[in-house]
């Protein structure tokens, strides 16, 4: 009798691979009616995605022309060999509306550390792709990893995958690339959002073009959206988001890398809706927890799923760790008010806890006997930022002076440090600004959640692989900007969004690892649309020296704006003093450098008084060239400033390699030419190499950076 897939969902298969000869009966009946060819679209491509050593997902999305709505017939085969001649699995599926047409099929029984093609047929017409399986837990091979995140459309051209391509071409058979780790932000949830527009060379506005002339534009939601604050619109239904997956995964050169390697992705926040947590927005007015968007966050995941190639329910990781990945299941929920957290600090609210109970991501994967991947998910579980939204201008009014500019960014670290503590503190008001204490009942902050922290711990702890790679979506180490002479008011971080905004669960974790004596643990992070790469500290505030016990590799966004011109915009404006604009960017064309000038690098890796000494060494009509102004800077550097970072390069957009063996693992932050110019299938060329080493068992001894091509700003 024939064997029968396993359907577990709308568009999700298992099938099992086997060697087949002729006349074998797990071969489906041929399609009777033979069909033109163009009848039938696989207008996203292929895909794979997880790949363990004896399965992996395939994808595809494919529909009839004539009638979109149809149910389509598939063909799926999967052969050790580019011209299908050794067949191991040849099955039969459909792909129906109720998925939006899309299929993912686990493959299993598969040998392992093998490449594999696939190809999937509708009537005459087909698409084929690449995979491959992992080695088994004890194969002593080294393994090649490049990863990526944050690719709005309409901010560039998606050439980072086109380059990322070329270079694997280029490297020797046994540097290229076994998978690729995409850490989030794989769409985008709105359109025509002002701070992600494309901007040219002067950092003005543009519209792409794509290579036969059409604007490079997402088009109207099919439910019209809704308006965030910014004017834009935002995605509000499962349909929304699917119209986005679309629009993203119609890249060619997302749909070449897509077709070449397996993906490991996790998401972020745009998948569903920026700077989220749990299942809140905050898009329409300013209050932090009046925007509860269940619906929306079941539209998301239920999109996410469809598209993306991912094993959750079966998903097994090292012996002991109980998983908690499953497939998403729908639920019936609506949008209602968020309730008080819980001790866990996880709002269990009814319509929460059912939106974000409908698929659980977090999971790891073994790649031989050296790489345990642990994905996270930092956003469904975590607590409100430290800063609610709502309080940035009341501290502002209380304090007669600018204490945010922004609730998210550059904020001031002792009143983040004292929020994240919630309850602990035991304090009624914030000291030193009078106002009441908006988390003086709250639980300590959280970006994992009580949960999925317990299988982190544990995962990390039980796996006996050499390396352990963690798939982090926002940036672990601190990023300081000191206060000097009050000239900021407060010690500055970063980003709020990141850990710098959940300390105390940060020193909780690197600290873990320190005393569970777990070595060789590096983070591979993205979301902040900058390079960066350092050591992570197990306590940032010791009064001692702290431990170094892990290092931090970021990438930029494949296209997203980068870092540096969020804060250039940002600090345009005539409100802003011209000496805070100047530590972010300074006009040094008439010194023979650029009119924007990314001293927001100085700033984070030599302190303030550099990055000020250098916008007034520009200025002076005594000093004649940059390298003077850098070296007028240097002299003033603060040693005691961000000694763990190893790099910076915030104005960036490209991709990460790593090759990790058993007794290292070397890095590349790969920055590219600006992908906006026309021409979308061409590879945008290297601006810079930025390349690391992190030897086996010492953290702290991680290299600085080696450059190759044009250094960024102050290097020389």
């Amino acid at each position: 009798m024939k064997r029968r897939d396993f359907l577990r969902g709308a568009g999700a298969f298992i099938v099992g691979a086997k060697l087949l000869g002729c006349g074998d009966n797990n071969v489906p009946d041929p399609i009777d009616e033979v069909v033109p060819r163009g009848t039938f679209a696989f207008p996203q491509g292929v895909a794979s995605g997880d790949p363990r050593p004896d399965s992996v997902v395939l994808w595809t999305r494919v529909v009839q022309n004539a009638d979109p709505l149809a149910t389509v017939t598939l063909q799926l085969e999967v052969a050790s060999d580019a011209d299908f001649t050794t067949i191991v699995v040849d099955q039969q599926i459909e792909a129906t509306a109720a998925s939006d047409h899309t299929v993912r099929v686990l493959v299993e029984d598969l040998g392992e550390d093998t490449t594999f093609f696939y190809r999937f047929t509708a009537g005459v017409d087909e698409i084929v792709g690449r995979t491959r399986t992992a080695p088994g837990a004890s194969a002593d091979v080294d393994v090649n990893i490049a990863w990526v995140s944050c690719q709005d459309y309409q901010s560039g051209h998606f050439g980072a995958y086109r380059q990322m391509l070329r270079d694997d071409d280029e490297r020797a058979e046994a540097d290229r690339v076994h998978f690729v780790v995409h850490l989030g932000d794989v769409i985008y949830e709105t359109i025509d959002e002002p701070s992600q527009r494309a901007l040219d060379n002067n950092l003005e506005e543009i519209l792409l073009a794509e290579p036969d002339g059409t604007d490079r534009i997402v088009s109207r939601f099919p439910s019209g959206g809704g308006t965030n604050k910014s004017g834009a619109k935002f995605a509000r239904t499962v349909d929304d988001y699917r119209h986005l997956y679309k629009t993203f995964m119609s890249d060619v050169n997302f749909q070449a890398a897509r077709a070449r390697w397996p993906f490991i992705y996790t998401w972020d926040d745009h998948e569903f809706t920026n700077d989220s947590w749990q299942s809140m927005a905050n898009y329409i007015d300013g209050t932090t927890a009046d925007e509860g968007s269940q619906s929306r966050k079941l539209a998301a995941s239920q999109a996410w799923f469809e598209y993306v190639p991912a094993q959750l329910t079966g998903a097994i990781g090292p012996t002991g760790v109980s998983q908690d990945a499953k497939d998403f299941a729908t639920a019936t929920v609506s949008d209602a008010r968020f309730t008080a957290p819980n001790t866990d600090n996880f709002v269990d609210e009814a319509n929460n806890a059912a939106a974000i109970g409908a698929m659980t991501i977090y999971r790891s994967l073994r790649w031989g006997k050296h790489v345990e991947l642990v994905m996270t998910d930092q956003r469904s579980y975590r607590s409100d930022h430290a800063i609610p939204e709502d309080l940035a201008p009341l501290i502002n009014a209380g304090a007669g002076q600018t204490v945010f500019f922004d609730p998210r960014n550059f904020l001031p670290r002792p009143i983040v440090q004292f929020l994240d503590l919630g309850s602990i503190t035991g304090q009624a008001t914030i000291p030193g600004i009078g106002l009441p204490n908006p988390r003086a009942a709250s639980p300590i902050g959280t970006m994992l959640g009580k949960a999925q922290k317990a299988w982190w711990k544990s995962t990390m702890q039980a796996s006996d692989a050499t390396w352990k790679l963690w798939g982090n979506e926002v940036p672990m180490m601190r990023m300081l900007v000191k206060n000097v002479n009050n000239a900021l008011g407060f010690d500055r971080v970063l980003d709020g969004d990141a850990w710098d905004g959940y300390p105390t669960e940060r020193k909780e974790l690197l600290t873990f690892l320190r005393t569970a004596n777990i070595k060789n643990v590096v983070v591979l992070t993205g979301d902040i649309h900058a390079h960066f790469a350092g050591v992570l500290l197990d306590d940032y505030d010791s009064a001692g020296t702290p431990n170094a016990v892990a290092t931090e590799l970021i990438t930029a966004g494949i296209s997203s704006n980068s870092l540096f011109s969020f804060y250039e915009a940002a600090t345009r404006s005539a409100a802003v003093p011209a000496s805070l604009r100047a530590l972010v960017t300074v006009n040094a064309s008439a010194k023979g450098g650029s009119s924007f000038t990314e001293n927001l690098n100085m700033l984070l890796t030599k302190g303030l008084v550099s990055a000020g000494t250098f916008a007034g060494a520009i200025a002076n009509a005594g000093v004649t060239s940059v390298a003077q102004a850098i070296a007028i800077a240097n002299a003033q550097a603060d040693a005691t400033i961000n000694t763990h970072l190893r790099y910076a390069d915030t104005n960036a957009q490209g991709y990460g390699y790593v090759k990790v063996t058993e007794a290292e693992v070397t890095a590349d932050l790969i920055t590219i030419n600006r992908p906006v110019g026309a021409g979308s299938t061409n590879a945008p060329g290297i601006k810079r190499t930025a390349s690391f080493t992190i030897p086996a068992d010492n953290p702290a001894g991680m290299s600085a950076a080696t450059i190759t091509g044009e250094k960024p700003f102050p290097l020389s």
